[in-house]
């Protein structure tokens, strides 16, 4: 199965220069800057790393980037640390206090962690090819254990006065190495909460997958490019996050990952956010492919012959179609709706122009939002919620 041709249309995000004396600016912001950072260097013992995982640090893998070190890999980097060979710090960023989560380097300390408790046995060794085949239960039986367990793996620590937004530009300059992670793998990592593990269920749900193309099969949707950058958890967190365009802050790129800090925030006090965030969504995808059906859903109206969805248009019609109860919608009606988005992107230019250029400004956002509202109250007012 090929993946679906999206289009993001992502604008880059721009510097805004402040009018006001550049040296004073730059002053203020470098003070501002140094206040924000809470760094401080440790080491951590590979003798205790096994009951730090478990107890303290989150790796949370099903939460992260969704690929992973084949064990060929796992298996090169606890050879790294048996010869004692420096290997690069990893970066922590405290929670709470006593509590982590890895910036950077949640695959070295896997690595280490799923050796450590036997899950894989070591293979490929190019040095030490003797071990080649030994879980870390085989290495204790032949007093070979302290190889690994006298080793420290260094570390730094980005305390909890460090702001959250901080962390993720952390998180983002650090990533320099192997495939570096998208913005969306760096936010879902800073910014976890129970908000942000609805929207991995969410992107669960089998019309969502069908609707972006995704497989339903475990095995094939690691190969497809959008589940694997993650960029489906994106597209539920766009949904949320612009459904009150006047809300937004900033640049887009910051805006998403402000919001899911706060929403993690909310959903902390108030469970009943998250029941009604879940429902809404459902609620925009069924109602989504009862009038459009599958291959239709999200491609715009000037583009039917490439077939590319796109992600702009998504942000409106998962927006306005949140509001129809899905069970309500007729044919007539799924009919209209149809031909009231077609003639929105023949007749309206502001509108064709919030799906393809400067998408990502809010006055775009607001734009393409309010004229998909309108169609919505206009041919399916008798289905609204």
């Amino acid at each position: 199965m090929t993946d679906v041709k999206i289009d993001f249309i992502d604008d880059p995000d721009e510097d805004v220069v402040s009018d006001f004396d550049a040296d004073e600016a730059l002053e203020r912001k470098y003070a501002k800057q140094m206040r924000q950072i809470h760094p401080q260097k440790i080491e951590l013992p590979i003798s205790t790393l096994k009951t730090m995982i478990e107890e303290q640090i989150k790796l949370n893998p099903d939460f992260q980037r969704r690929d992973r070190w084949d064990v060929r890999k796992q298996s090169r980097f606890v050879e790294s640390i048996i010869m004692n060979v420096p290997v690069p710090p990893v970066f922590l960023g405290e929670d709470k206090y006593g509590s982590y989560v890895v910036l950077d380097g949640r695959q070295r300390l896997t690595a280490i962690y799923e050796f450590l408790r036997g899950s894989y046995a070591l293979e490929r060794l190019e040095v030490w090819k003797e071990l080649n085949g030994m879980r870390y239960a085989e290495l204790e039986d032949k007093g070979l254990a302290p190889t690994i367990k006298r080793r420290f793996i260094p570390a730094v620590l980005l305390l909890r006065e460090s702001s959250p937004e901080v962390k993720y530009d952390v998180f983002d300059r650090l990533n320099t190495g192997g495939v570096p992670l998208n913005s969306m793998e760096i936010r879902n990592a800073v910014f976890q909460g129970k908000f942000n593990r609805l929207l991995h269920k969410l992107t669960d749900d089998v019309i969502f997958r069908e609707l972006w193309d995704i497989p339903q099969n475990n095995n094939e949707r690691k190969q497809n490019n959008l589940y694997s950058n993650m960029r489906d958890v994106e597209l539920a967190l766009r949904f949320f996050a612009l459904r009150d365009p006047s809300k937004i802050r900033k640049s887009f790129k910051w805006w998403l990952g402000q919001y899911l800090e706060l929403r993690n925030a909310s959903a902390e006090t108030d469970e009943q956010i998250l029941e009604d965030d879940a429902r809404a969504f459902h609620r925009a995808v069924a109602s989504i492919k009862r009038v459009f059906g599958v291959a239709d859903a999200f491609v715009r109206p000037d583009d039917v012959e490439r077939k590319a969805k796109s992600a702009p248009l998504a942000d409106a019609v998962m927006v306005a179609f949140s509001r129809i109860d899905p069970d309500k919608i007729d044919d007539e009606t799924a009919q209209a709706l149809r031909q009231g988005l077609g003639e929105l992107g023949r007749n309206d230019k502001a509108f064709r122009d919030s799906i393809t250029t400067g998408t990502n400004g809010k006055g775009a956002i607001s734009t393409r939002i309010a004229r998909l509202n309108e169609i919505v109250e206009k041919y399916a007012a008798t289905t609204l919620i």
